[in-house]
């Protein structure tokens, strides 16, 4: 399965093609108040309620605080201005850090623009890659899909609807330092980045 891999530096290409190690950094570094290139105000963010708890009540009732985290919430026979609010059993509203790599998958010139980036590797085998990073960091990530969403949902693969462009494929691991990892030679190939 082929992904792709923008970079900042043009010369940052030839570890993912002659091999080297690489920096795979945490999430929270991409954390930012502005939404913008590889920063989302939302990255890191664990939310999973049937209902956005910051606004009910109108968005006076309940207020989260950037550091506020709570992974089990239930709120149950509530009532607000005689409106019933549904019942939220364990739902979690939380930060969890890990190291992620972040690929995309489609090749565009406008993913690159938007991202800062200047040049593209093309990743030929993702899922060997994965495999020996996994061993060299001793846990197995997580990969997949980012998907999108209008609602208050988040999680380390679920993203607002604002960062779509991106098309992003991700790899997830629930370690909280960063390395430095080893790519083997071959792992990519230099693509010019087009439409």
């Amino acid at each position: 399965m082929e992904k792709y891999l923008y970079l900042t530096e043009v010369e940052w290409a030839d570890t993912w093609i002659n091999g080297g190690e690489v920096p795979i950094s945490l999430a929270s570094r991409y954390l930012s108040e502005k939404r913008e290139g590889t920063l989302t105000p939302d990255e890191n963010l664990i939310y999973d309620s049937p209902v956005d708890i910051t606004k009910i009540g109108g968005g006076g009732l309940f207020k989260f605080g950037d550091n506020f985290s709570c992974p089990n919430i239930t709120i149950k026979n509530l009532e607000v201005n005689g409106e019933k609010i549904p019942d939220i059993i364990s739902a979690q509203h939380t930060r969890e850090d890990g190291l992620i790599l972040s690929f995309s998958n489609k090749l565009c010139s406008t993913i690159a623009e938007k991202l800062k980036k200047k040049a593209c590797v093309k990743i030929n085998n993702i899922e060997k890659l994965k495999k020996k990073l996994d061993k060299q960091l001793g846990c197995k990530g997580i990969m997949d899909n980012c998907e999108y969403t209008k609602s208050h949902q988040r999680s380390h693969f679920l993203k607002s609807y604002k960062d779509e462009w991106q098309q992003e494929y991700r790899i997830f691991w629930k370690s909280k330092n960063e390395k430095m990892l080893k790519i083997p030679a071959g792992t990519a190939v230099l693509v010019m980045i087009y439409d």
